[in-house]
Protein backbone atom coordinates (compact mmCIF):
# COMPACT_ATOMS: atom_id res chain seq x y z
CA UNK A 1 0.00 0.00 0.00
CA UNK A 2 1.43 3.19 -1.29
CA UNK A 3 1.16 6.86 0.38
CA UNK A 4 -1.16 9.03 -2.06
CA UNK A 5 0.36 12.07 -2.58
CA UNK A 6 -1.57 14.67 -0.21
CA UNK A 7 -1.21 19.03 -0.74
CA UNK A 8 -0.87 20.57 2.75
CA UNK A 9 -1.34 23.94 4.40
CA UNK A 10 1.69 25.25 6.45
CA UNK A 11 1.32 28.01 9.19
CA UNK A 12 2.71 30.57 7.15
CA UNK A 13 -0.12 30.28 4.52
CA UNK A 14 2.12 28.42 2.10
CA UNK A 15 1.17 24.90 1.02
CA UNK A 16 3.36 21.67 0.44
CA UNK A 17 3.22 18.42 -0.90
CA UNK A 18 4.11 15.37 1.27
CA UNK A 19 4.35 12.10 -0.19
CA UNK A 20 6.36 8.97 -0.05
CA UNK A 21 10.01 8.85 -0.47
CA UNK A 22 11.47 7.93 -3.45
CA UNK A 23 15.05 6.67 -4.65
CA UNK A 24 15.00 9.84 -6.73
CA UNK A 25 15.17 11.76 -3.52
CA UNK A 26 18.26 10.75 -2.31
CA UNK A 27 20.34 14.10 -3.49
CA UNK A 28 17.96 16.48 -1.92
CA UNK A 29 17.69 14.15 1.16
CA UNK A 30 21.35 14.47 1.63
CA UNK A 31 20.72 17.93 1.54
CA UNK A 32 18.26 18.40 4.00
CA UNK A 33 20.40 16.02 6.02
CA UNK A 34 23.20 18.21 5.85
CA UNK A 35 21.34 21.59 7.08
CA UNK A 36 19.76 19.90 9.74
CA UNK A 37 23.38 19.30 11.21
CA UNK A 38 24.65 22.19 10.92
CA UNK A 39 21.74 23.73 12.96
CA UNK A 40 23.03 21.26 15.69
CA UNK A 41 19.67 21.37 17.10
CA UNK A 42 18.25 18.02 18.55
CA UNK A 43 20.58 15.46 16.38
CA UNK A 44 23.70 13.43 17.74
CA UNK A 45 26.06 13.69 15.05
CA UNK A 46 28.38 16.26 13.41
CA UNK A 47 28.87 16.90 9.70
CA UNK A 48 32.14 15.20 9.19
CA UNK A 49 30.29 12.29 10.08
CA UNK A 50 27.84 12.08 7.68
CA UNK A 51 28.02 10.63 4.06
CA UNK A 52 30.86 12.54 2.14
CA UNK A 53 28.35 12.68 -1.09
CA UNK A 54 24.78 12.06 -1.98
CA UNK A 55 26.20 8.70 -3.98
CA UNK A 56 26.87 7.50 -0.50
CA UNK A 57 24.23 8.64 1.14
CA UNK A 58 21.92 7.11 -1.09
CA UNK A 59 23.76 3.69 -0.63
CA UNK A 60 23.42 3.73 2.69
CA UNK A 61 19.47 4.26 2.55
CA UNK A 62 19.35 1.69 0.33
CA UNK A 63 21.41 -0.73 2.80
CA UNK A 64 19.12 0.41 5.73
CA UNK A 65 16.19 -0.88 3.94
CA UNK A 66 14.65 2.74 3.37
CA UNK A 67 14.03 2.07 -0.28
CA UNK A 68 12.20 -1.20 0.18
CA UNK A 69 8.83 -1.34 -1.42
CA UNK A 70 7.91 -4.96 0.40
CA UNK A 71 5.98 -2.75 3.55
CA UNK A 72 8.99 -3.10 5.62
CA UNK A 73 9.75 0.83 5.23
CA UNK A 74 7.59 3.82 5.43
CA UNK A 75 9.24 6.97 4.28
CA UNK A 76 7.88 10.66 3.74
CA UNK A 77 8.83 14.36 2.44
CA UNK A 78 7.58 17.15 2.56
CA UNK A 79 8.13 19.05 -0.47
CA UNK A 80 7.77 22.92 -0.70
CA UNK A 81 6.75 24.83 -3.29
CA UNK A 82 10.13 25.58 -5.08
CA UNK A 83 10.64 21.66 -4.91
CA UNK A 84 13.12 21.66 -1.42
CA UNK A 85 12.46 18.99 0.68
CA UNK A 86 11.34 20.82 4.10
CA UNK A 87 11.23 17.59 5.99
CA UNK A 88 11.25 14.28 6.26
CA UNK A 89 10.02 11.04 8.58
CA UNK A 90 10.16 7.43 8.06
CA UNK A 91 9.49 4.18 9.94
CA UNK A 92 11.82 1.19 9.36
CA UNK A 93 10.63 -1.91 10.73
CA UNK A 94 12.89 -4.34 12.73
CA UNK A 95 13.74 -7.40 10.34
CA UNK A 96 13.41 -10.36 12.76
CA UNK A 97 10.12 -12.23 12.59
CA UNK A 98 9.30 -11.79 16.99
CA UNK A 99 10.11 -8.08 16.07
CA UNK A 100 8.34 -7.21 12.98
CA UNK A 101 5.16 -5.93 14.32
CA UNK A 102 7.90 -2.82 16.11
CA UNK A 103 8.60 0.50 13.87
CA UNK A 104 11.16 2.57 15.06
CA UNK A 105 10.84 6.11 13.69
CA UNK A 106 13.26 8.77 12.51
CA UNK A 107 12.34 12.04 11.55
CA UNK A 108 14.53 15.41 10.67
CA UNK A 109 12.76 19.50 9.93
CA UNK A 110 14.83 21.88 7.70
CA UNK A 111 15.86 24.71 10.34
CA UNK A 112 14.15 27.13 7.56
CA UNK A 113 10.86 25.35 7.75
CA UNK A 114 11.14 25.02 11.89
CA UNK A 115 7.59 26.35 13.30
CA UNK A 116 5.38 25.83 10.05
CA UNK A 117 3.68 22.37 11.53
CA UNK A 118 5.76 20.65 9.16
CA UNK A 119 7.25 17.80 12.11
CA UNK A 120 3.53 17.59 12.80
CA UNK A 121 2.05 16.80 9.21
CA UNK A 122 4.94 14.39 8.76
CA UNK A 123 4.32 12.92 12.06
CA UNK A 124 0.24 12.64 11.26
CA UNK A 125 0.40 11.30 8.42
CA UNK A 126 2.82 8.78 8.84
CA UNK A 127 1.33 7.33 11.38
CA UNK A 128 -1.92 7.30 9.80
CA UNK A 129 -0.13 5.25 6.93
CA UNK A 130 1.66 2.91 9.19
CA UNK A 131 -1.79 2.35 10.85
CA UNK A 132 -3.48 1.08 7.34
CA UNK A 133 -1.06 -0.97 5.91
CA UNK A 134 -1.67 -4.64 6.25
CA UNK A 135 1.11 -7.35 5.39
CA UNK A 136 0.09 -9.88 2.84
CA UNK A 137 -0.30 -12.14 5.93
CA UNK A 138 -2.22 -9.82 7.90
CA UNK A 139 0.55 -8.49 10.16
CA UNK A 140 1.06 -5.06 10.33
CA UNK A 141 2.91 -2.25 12.90
CA UNK A 142 1.95 -2.78 16.22
CA UNK A 143 4.26 -0.61 18.60
CA UNK A 144 6.33 2.99 16.91
CA UNK A 145 9.48 3.52 19.18
CA UNK A 146 11.87 6.39 18.91
CA UNK A 147 14.99 7.92 20.49
CA UNK A 148 14.92 11.95 21.32
CA UNK A 149 17.46 14.17 23.28
CA UNK A 150 16.21 14.88 26.83
CA UNK A 151 17.12 18.43 25.96
CA UNK A 152 14.71 18.46 22.88
CA UNK A 153 11.93 20.23 24.15
CA UNK A 154 9.80 21.03 20.99
CA UNK A 155 10.05 17.18 19.73
CA UNK A 156 9.09 15.65 22.91
CA UNK A 157 5.98 17.96 23.13
CA UNK A 158 5.22 17.07 19.43
CA UNK A 159 5.28 13.58 20.33
CA UNK A 160 3.81 13.20 23.62
CA UNK A 161 0.75 15.08 21.94
CA UNK A 162 0.36 12.37 19.00
CA UNK A 163 0.34 9.83 21.99
CA UNK A 164 3.82 8.99 22.33
CA UNK A 165 4.91 7.94 26.17
CA UNK A 166 8.10 8.05 27.94
CA UNK A 167 9.12 4.79 28.44
CA UNK A 168 12.93 5.03 29.90
CA UNK A 169 16.08 7.05 29.88
CA UNK A 170 19.35 6.31 28.35
CA UNK A 171 21.43 8.34 31.50
CA UNK A 172 24.71 10.64 29.76
CA UNK A 173 24.14 8.76 26.50
CA UNK A 174 25.30 11.70 24.65
CA UNK A 175 27.78 15.18 25.19
CA UNK A 176 26.64 17.90 23.52
CA UNK A 177 28.36 20.17 21.75
CA UNK A 178 29.63 22.23 24.82
CA UNK A 179 30.33 19.08 26.74
CA UNK A 180 27.45 18.73 28.72
CA UNK A 181 26.32 14.79 29.12
CA UNK A 182 22.31 14.98 27.90
CA UNK A 183 19.96 12.11 28.47
CA UNK A 184 18.74 10.26 25.45
CA UNK A 185 14.88 9.33 25.58
CA UNK A 186 12.70 6.31 24.82
CA UNK A 187 9.58 6.73 23.54
CA UNK A 188 6.81 4.22 22.23
CA UNK A 189 3.17 4.38 20.79
CA UNK A 190 1.43 1.50 20.70
CA UNK A 191 -1.00 1.54 17.76
CA UNK A 192 -4.57 -0.64 18.10
CA UNK A 193 -7.15 -1.14 15.34
CA UNK A 194 -10.62 1.04 16.05
CA UNK A 195 -11.98 -1.99 17.82
CA UNK A 196 -9.26 -1.95 20.20
CA UNK A 197 -7.58 -5.23 19.25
Amino acid sequence: MHFQPLQVPLRDGRSAVIREATANDAAALFVLDRAIVRARQGIVKHEDELPPDAATFADQRERAGLTKQDGSAFPLVVEGEGGALLGEASILRIGYRMLRHVGVLGIGVHPEAQGLGVGRLLMRHLLQWVRAHRDADGQRVLRVELHVRADNARAIALYRALGFTHEGTRRAFLRADDGTLVDDFLMGLLLTDPEGT
